[in-house]
């Protein structure tokens, strides 16, 4: 009886130790790593399978780094975005992950930042999961989500991401979908930026598939816009430093002016839009790209550097650039005209001459445009005969309530205020109220109807029509293509476009005579010699608006 009870011990013994052994086996043989089951949970999720993720992330150890990735993916999809950053903002720091896992960590991430609308950090996390990828074809994926996410956004949104970031990679990305964008569309501007991010991720592949797909599918000659008038129908190329952070939303508005005169012109040549770097070794070859392209006609370019450069070749087509160094001199097909400093101090000198004053007393905000300004006041008036009797530079440090004192002391026949409107604000109190003052357009923030400007009653300074009248009585053909415009500067920009279009019509059509037009930007004279003038309205600060004292 005993030894049958032993043998049966036995056997049930040996029994359980095999049906644990083989369940131990089996285990053994399934068992995955959890880098491979966060791969397997992903998987899940992007057949929208949420039961096979979470089956999936019951397998991985709740503190491993790989189940919260996963559980942060999980939340994600489930737009539960307190929980994904909960989880996945803290291993961002985590140097222990695979380089797959932290591609997938931070591609969440990227698709958290944009279910809470912050489209710069959701760019910021595509650009950091891209150095974590080595496959082709994930980095083709991954880039097509980035170019997906960014061509839903607004102009006003990429350029102000724009601006917020500071990292080359995101920056060359939003370039890109701007360059793409520029109107007309068309390969060069995808070359242009190729050319500004050489070493950019997206060159040999978005950029390149951009690049193909305009060449085919854009004819050389077309344009959405046609333009001039009858008497010039010869393409035309509009140079503008789109490339430029700082020069973009300007090259926008005078655009948008240009093909704004262009329509309403009824004209019939093509305009054919090309985005330059700033960079004035660059110009010259931008240039003749153009002129290669069929360009007549050259508007542009915009910045100084770039100017003096092209000015500096030979100019093979009349060329309208629009800005005038100091030094620039008259050459063959040359004509500049832009919103200068220097035009506007010189009409101030005149009218403050015209008035009988004799001495004047600058006061500036320490800073390089209203040194600028500064100098241009200072040159002409003293080339004209008038005398400086107290110049004050204001700085931090500056104790403002010696100016006013200051001033009392070396009394002189008016003020000229260099200072933005912000700046003009603050020190305007401070000055002496009984002595005429005078100011540059800088001093206008272009709100006719300002609260803010109460402080500048009675200052006088110089600024072009269509700034100036409210309600573009005057122009009412440009009211709906400036609509989107902020007002101030982007408003002067879209003027500069306006009158830039007008005057190469005037030379494409060989005035030999003196001729003249009332633009947007002021009485506008083009002379037989190729010179261009330009003469500003003249305005002050009312009580509660801005009043409009003399009209060109």
């Amino acid at each position: 009886m005993t030894q049958r009870l032993l043998t049966l011990f036995s056997s049930l013994f040996l029994a359980f130790y095999l049906f644990n052994t083989g369940i131990g086996l089996a285990a053994t043989a399934d068992k995955k790593t959890p880098e491979v089951l966060l791969s397997d949970g992903l998987n899940c999720l992007k057949k929208h399978d949420f039961a096979c993720a979470q089956l999936t992330l019951a397998k991985i150890p709740s503190q491993s780094a790989y189940a919260k990735i996963l559980d942060g993916s999980i939340g994600v999809t489930q737009n539960d975005v307190d929980r994904a950053f909960r989880l996945l903002l803290p291993l961002q720091a985590d140097s222990t992950i695979t380089p797959t896992a932290s591609a997938s960590l931070h591609a969440s991430l990227a698709l958290a930042y944009e279910q809470q609308s912050d489209p710069l950090r959701a760019l910021e996390q595509r650009v950091t999961a891209e150095t974590y990828l080595s496959d082709p074809s994930s980095i083709q994926n991954l880039q097509s989500q980035t170019w997906q996410a960014l061509t839903k956004l607004s102009k006003d949104t990429l350029v102000e991401m724009r601006g917020d970031s500071l990292d080359t990679t995101m920056q060359g990305w939003i370039d890109l979908i701007l360059a793409a964008n520029t109107y007309p569309q068309n390969a060069q501007n995808i070359i242009n930026w190729r050319n500004a991010y050489p070493d950019h991720p997206a060159s040999p592949t978005i950029a390149e598939m951009l690049i193909s797909k305009l060449s085919i599918n854009t004819p050389a000659t077309s344009a959405p816009y046609t333009a001039v008038s009858t008497n010039n129908t010869g393409q035309i190329a509009l140079i503008l430093p789109y490339l430029v952070e700082s020069f973009y939303s300007a090259s926008d508005s005078i655009e948008r002016g240009f093909m704004a005169a262009q329509a309403e012109d009824k004209g019939t040549s093509a305009v054919k839009t090309y985005g330059s770097s700033g960079k004035p070794e660059e110009i010259t070859a931008l240039y003749q790209q153009a002129i290669t392209d069929g360009a007549q006609y050259v508007v542009g370019p915009l910045t100084k550097d770039e100017v003096s450069a092209l000015t500096n070749t030979n100019l093979s087509v009349p060329t309208l650039v629009l800005n005038i160094p100091e030094g620039l001199k008259q050459a063959k097909n040359q004509y500049a005209y832009g919103l200068s400093i220097d035009n506007e101090a010189q009409q101030i000198v005149k009218t403050a001459r015209s008035l009988g004053m004799q001495t004047a007393t600058v006061i500036l905000v320490d800073d390089s445009l209203e040194n600028r300004m500064t100098k241009a006041f200072t040159d002409a008036w003293t080339a004209d005969g008038g005398q400086i009797k107290l110049q004050m530079a204001i700085n931090p440090t500056t104790d403002l309530n010696t100016i006013k004192s200051d001033i009392s002391t070396t009394p002189s026949d008016m003020i000229f205020l260099a200072a933005t409107a912000e700046n003009a604000r603050s020190l305007r109190p401070y000055l002496d109220a009984a002595t005429p003052t005078f100011s540059l357009s800088h001093i206008f923030a272009g709100i006719p109807s300002n609260p803010d400007d109460a402080p500048l009653t009675g200052i006088r300074f110089m600024d072009m029509p269509w700034v100036l009248d409210s309600n573009h009585d005057a122009f009412p053909a440009y009211v709906k293509a400036s609509s989107e415009l902020a007002p101030g500067e982007l408003q002067r920009w879209f003027a500069l476009g306006v009158d830039a279009y007008k005057l190469i019509t005037l030379i494409g059509q060989h005035p030999t005579q003196t001729v003249s037009f009332r633009g947007l930007t002021g009485r506008v004279k083009l002379e037989p010699t190729g010179e261009i003038s330009r003469e500003l309205a003249i305005a002050s600060f009312g009580k509660d608006n801005i009043v409009l004292e003399k009209s060109p």
